[in-house]
């Protein structure tokens, strides 16, 4: 999708991200995302694979996955499940994979990871895992970075800044395209190397999950992809 597309969907507070464009992480994003060699996938399907901030049950508005499908004129699936981690959702991804047959994965997964404790390397460790799974299933896999988040989980900022320097190595060395959301909800770190939070317009009130506005950043950033 044209970034330009952005202007003519974007309204109010979106408005103010519309420069933070996609990092490009890693791999080959940036558009024209294809699956060459699908085999018995369809590559029509794009499963949208994480937790609350991909099921979307904390907003009171479409989800990400149903944007993105009217945008890229796809079926996404919604594979997203409240509070789950990494190591949870490496238990389950075969089987969305078989259930859905999907031509692309969007994988967004390891806050709850930052909240619960977890060490950065055992959630990185999944996430190469589960972009294996994919390749081993003819699914492109993309990987995706989270918003820093402020307020009253506001404590899990930095936590959340390591994982996605961890997701921006593991992308790059996998080659795996991603989508640096840290970036379209914030901006780049500052030269002090100072956490810059998520825009608050972009956020529901607790800091942590995408309000509206921020539903339709999240969605555009990955149709940028294709």
């Amino acid at each position: 999708m044209d970034r330009k597309y952005r202007t003519s969907v974007l309204r109010g507070p979106a408005l103010a991200v519309l420069f933070a464009l996609m990092a490009g992480c890693g791999g080959d994003g940036g558009g024209g995302l294809s699956n060459k060699n699908p085999g018995a996938n369809d590559v029509g399907v794009v499963v949208a694979f994480g937790d609350s901030i991909t099921m979307g049950n904390r907003c009171a508005c479409a989800p990400y996955p149903a944007r993105l499908s009217g945008w890229i004129g796809k079926v996404v699936v919604n594979a997203g499940i409240n509070g789950t981690m990494a190591r949870e959702g490496l238990g389950r991804i075969q089987s969305v994979i078989v259930g859905n047959r999907p031509g692309f994965m969007l994988i967004l997964y390891g806050i709850n990871d930052v909240i619960h404790g977890q060490g950065t390397g055992g959630t990185a460790g999944a996430l190469r895992q589960m972009v294996e799974i994919c390749r081993q299933n003819n699914v492109v896999p993309v990987l995706a970075t989270y918003p820093i988040p402020f307020g009253s989980h506001g404590v899990f900022a930095g936590g959340t800044r390591g994982l996605n320097f961890a997701i921006r190595s593991l992308a790059s060395e996998m080659r795996v395209p991603c989508v640096d959301l840290e970036a379209e909800f914030g901006g780049a770190p500052g030269p002090d190397g100072a956490i810059v939070p998520a825009n608050r317009a972009l956020m529901e009130a607790d800091g942590l999950h995408p309000n509206d506005a921020g539903t339709q950043v999240m969605a555009l950033a990955f149709a940028d992809l294709f």
